[in-house]
């Protein structure tokens, strides 16, 4: 289900406090949007996506820390991917150096179909780190996209190799 409220009276530092405490609550995915209120007022627009069981935690919650004097719940169906998290061992290979990575990636399908591979930005600005110690120099943009092409075109192996050189 997805619960959107309004808030306009918490500063950013509680709000952002906020999404990790949803968050750890067990919901989903938790967005806030900047807004305009009545009378042109700057205000927050919070969007909670989480499973029926947890939405008293949850309004408790709002109520409680964040002053909401309620919560609109928005009819939505909500369709996930499958999305599958696998270990792989990533050989990065930077002139005549290398290293090997372990990378928890996460490979998205849609009936069977796969659609998209996706990299952790920690794994990628530790591939980073590794090519800046040879003082090479490498986008973390081009990074991710070469992680990503080569795991996507192998993505049953549980090893590939990268060149970057």
């Amino acid at each position: 289900m997805l619960l959107l409220t309004q808030i306009d009276d918490r500063s950013g530092e509680v709000l952002g406090h906020a999404l990790e405490e949803l968050t750890a609550l067990g919901v989903h995915n938790v967005q806030l949007l900047t807004s305009h209120t009545k009378k042109g007022r700057p205000g927050m627009v919070l969007l909670v996506d989480l499973e029926p069981e947890l939405e008293r935690a949850v309004a408790v919650y709002l109520a409680a820390e964040l002053g909401a004097w309620g919560y609109h719940v928005v009819a939505a169906e909500h369709r996930h991917f499958d999305v599958e998290a696998r270990e792989r061992a990533v050989t990065v290979v930077c002139g005549a150096r290398r290293a090997t990575f372990t990378m928890t990636v996460k490979f998205f399908s849609l009936e069977g179909k796969l659609l998209r591979v996706k990299v952790e930005r920690a794994d990628v600005e530790a591939v980073q780190a590794f090519i800046r110690e040879g003082e090479d120099v490498c986008a973390s943009e081009t990074v991710r996209a070469l992680l990503e092409h080569e795991l996507r075109t192998r993505p049953e192996a549980t090893a590939v190799e990268v060149r970057l050189s």
